[in-house]
């Protein structure tokens, strides 16, 4: 059994990701295929001045800046446009956190940031699209670069040629996996954080599914800025870059929630750790917000040292919890593997932008950050593990309530027993709801045993048992305590229902004796809890014993 569940995870999880990646590549190829290509690499040809040196007939894709840039530095391009190229085409130039101005046969054509670094507020990342002036073929094109903040980048981007009104929906397509990962991360969160409410109104569990949902959501938005999709929505390049920040900064709590609910049974100390941490930093980022939208500083400069912070975080908490459930060896397979998974991802996306950095590597799939796809992973693993839970947890209640039902239930009638008896009158003297008891006591038994046999006898019990369940089992709860004593519950009904049934009950008697060939019947006395002044399960059961007994004694009295 206990491999079949873990062959099911397996299944489940290689299901759940073959079809997100399926999904991924179709939905992305239809969109690529779909969509003509116009755009037109430009990035051949160009003359570069920088640090008072000069770089004439320059590939742009082989250019790197040795050491990175620092605040302030000035980088000239000029390059003469194609003279074949139709009016109504523009530049496209991605350009990180500087200011650009462009002149096209000496008249500048387009600018941006320059008021900003003047005011020395953060200049924002954006994807540029300069437009040309009509007739400019084979003319000059000047591009002027003031670098805002330190490091801002390391090469200069791939610029291309493209109509106008199709520049940027094109510069999408080429960016078409992470564009649509992005946004089905963000879809994907919503759903999963509105499905977290409803398993918190039902009582279920919630948080993991819930930070899951936040991370998913998160990270989609920290992405679609960083990839610039932002500027279908928004073209202030200053608020859109606050924001890419913003979401990075963000990202590392949900991770760390996520991490921190390997187990449930906590010590105070890996509480009060885990607390101090997640605490300290929200507060954190609500500082780097607050001086950030103060212009005190720029977002984009604590972003290495908060992530460096973030990851020791994740290691404390992820030790902490790793040195808990060791010593208690509930650390269960799939959180190791969750946890490895997202220090692993980190890892890489480290390595891939060192190595970016390092070597410029100019290839489209180093272009974007690997924890997007980490994070797609991430969750793949988490959503496998919480269907698998989901799937252990109701198999686990119904074990439970067979379990349940075998303990409650007599073995001969098929009705509650003494078990079930006992916890109902708890139950009952712990509310103040009114309710009924009616105690019945099967006449003849001993005689039938001793004339018809054991089996015989047994059938007397199982026909009243079922009369009764026709009788009340709607209204109430039909009990056998033991022998031939039986007892109903009822906080249904009224009083006068419940004499209606006991009405219904007698003809049910006299059909039976017919079928059987031997007298089905049974004494009987019912009680209110209004009827006693304790009203206690135990008073009441004891005066519709009474009245059970009275009438039993006036059948003997009767003459036959």
């Amino acid at each position: 059994m206990k491999n079949n569940r873990k062959l099911t995870k397996k299944i489940v999880f290689i299901l759940l990701l073959l079809a997100v990646l399926l999904g991924t590549v179709l939905f992305s190829e239809f969109i690529r295929n779909t969509s003509r290509n116009r755009m037109i690499d430009f990035s051949e040809g160009w003359t570069i001045s920088y640090g008072g040196a000069e770089y004439p007939d320059t590939d742009l894709d082989h250019f790197r800046f040795v050491g990175g840039v620092k605040k302030g530095d000035l980088i000239a391009l000029k390059n003469h446009l194609p003279e074949n190229l139709p009016d109504g085409y523009a530049i496209i130039f991605p350009l990180q956190l500087s200011t650009i101005s462009v002149e096209v046969n000496g008249k500048i054509v387009y600018g941006y940031g320059s008021s900003e670094y003047a005011a020395g507020q953060m200049v924002g990342s954006a994807v540029h699209l300069i437009r040309l002036p009509d007739g400019c073929q084979g003319g000059t094109v000047s591009i002027v670069i003031k670098v805002g903040d330190n490091d801002a980048f390391s090469y200069i981007p791939k610029i291309t040629l493209d109509e106008t009104s199709w520049g940027f929906e094109d510069y999408l397509n080429s960016n078409i996996y992470p564009v649509v990962v992005s946004f089905s991360l963000v879809m994907a969160g919503v759903v999963f954080m509105i499905i977290s409410m409803f398993l918190a109104l039902r009582g279920l569990d919630w948080s993991r599914l819930n930070q899951t949902g936040i991370l998913f959501f998160v990270v989609g938005c920290w992405n679609i800025c960083e990839i610039q999709a932002i500027q279908l929505f928004s073209m202030d390049f200053s608020w859109n870059t606050f924001v890419r920040y913003f979401f990075g900064l963000l990202s590392v709590l949900p991770v760390l929630r996520i991490i921190s609910s390997a187990h449930r049974e906590k010590k105070t100390k890996n509480v009060i750790i885990q607390k101090v941490i997640f605490y300290s930093l929200q507060i954190l980022i609500a500082i780097i917000v607050a001086l950030s939208l103060s212009n005190v500083i720029h977002i984009c400069n604590v972003r290495y040292a908060y992530e460096i912070l973030a990851i020791a975080c994740m290691i404390t908490i992820a030790v902490v919890e790793w040195k808990d459930c060791d010593r208690k060896g509930s650390y269960s397979a799939a959180r190791f593997r969750e946890l490895m998974a997202c220090f692993l991802f980190i890892g890489i996306e480290a390595i891939r932008f060192l190595a970016n950095r390092i070597f410029n590597f100019r290839l489209q799939e180093f272009q974007h950050s690997f924890l997007l796809y980490g994070t797609v992973l991430l969750v793949m693993m988490m959503i496998g593990s919480y269907i698998y839970e989901l799937y252990e947890s109701y198999v686990r209640k119904a074990e439970e309530e067979s379990l349940k039902h075998i303990a409650y239930t007599d073995g001969l009638t098929g009705l509650l027993n003494r078990t079930y008896c006992k916890d109902r009158m708890e139950e009952l003297d712990r509310s103040q709801r009114d309710y009924y008891m009616i105690s019945f006591d099967v006449d003849g038994l001993k005689q039938i045993n001793d004339s018809k046999g054991h089996l015989a006898g047994d059938k007397l019990l199982t026909t009243f048992a079922d009369i009764l369940s026709q009788c009340f089992s709607d209204i109430g709860n039909v009990i056998r305590p033991g022998g031939d004593e039986f007892l109903v519950i009822s906080d249904d009904a009224a009083k006068q229902e419940l004499l209606n049934r006991l009405g219904w009950l007698d003809s049910l008697e006299k059909n039976a004796e017919k079928s059987l060939g031997f007298p089905v019947r049974a004494a009987y006395g019912i009680a209110g809890r209004n009827e006693v002044l304790g009203h206690t399960t135990e008073e009441v059961y004891f005066l519709a014993d009474q009245r059970m007994y009275e009438m039993k004694m006036k059948r003997k009295d009767q003459p036959a």
